[in-house]
């Protein structure tokens, strides 16, 4: 009788390890930590309205996505140990993406846990667009903003545009081809040549 029993718990728990959905608890927090929240933005892409900027994931499964980024909306990779990089292009080519449009590699986007010790527990971290450099829309890390949860103030800091004030325009490029293909650039995009 009690091997009759064993048997019938052994058959039961294969029978529940097989037939029920697995979940996997890769994702749970380290002991001594707590979740710490991070927002990675572009807050002046409105500024610049005859560019796209394209978020691309690289998957760890694989299934690589690419979206338009919208002003100020929060960029995320999905899961976690995706990759996430940012691309450029034109509004008439507004999903291109080209190795030379590559504008960051690699972007921090996931906050996920920072240790115990850490106070920090929020960060926003804007980036903009400082203008264009040899015809490419350069971004950099504008503000980043930090908040805490053992009374320490929010943290601003503000870091400086590298090409100085903000240029709306590409910078002319030297030869009489170049200033032409320049040219008729802006005219598709409504604007007067230099």
């Amino acid at each position: 009788m009690a091997i009759k029993k064993l048997i019938i718990y052994t058959l039961f728990s294969l029978t529940t390890v097989f037939l029920l959905p697995s979940k996997a608890l890769a994702d749970v927090m380290p002991p001594d930590s707590h979740p710490l929240d991070r927002c990675v933005k572009v807050v002046n892409l409105n500024e610049f309205p005859d560019i796209v900027l394209i978020r691309y994931i690289t998957s760890v499964n694989g299934k690589n996505e690419s979206s338009q980024i919208k002003n100020n909306d929060c960029l995320s990779g999905g899961y976690k140990f995706n990759s996430l990089s940012i691309y450029w292009s034109t509004k008439d080519k507004p999903d291109s993406i080209e190795p030379k449009n590559l504008l960051l590699e690699n972007v921090e986007w996931y906050g996920g846990h920072a240790d115990q010790n850490n106070p920090l527990v929020k960060e926003d971290i804007e980036y903009s667009i400082a203008g264009f450099s040899g015809g490419k829309p350069v971004l950099y890390k504008s503000r980043q903003i930090s908040e805490y949860n053992n009374g320490t103030p929010e943290k601003v800091k503000a870091f400086s545009n590298p090409l100085g004030s903000p240029t709306p325009s590409p910078e002319p490029v030297t030869g009489e081809l170049w200033q032409s293909i320049v040219c008729f650039l802006r005219k598709l995009f409504g604007k007067s040549c230099l």
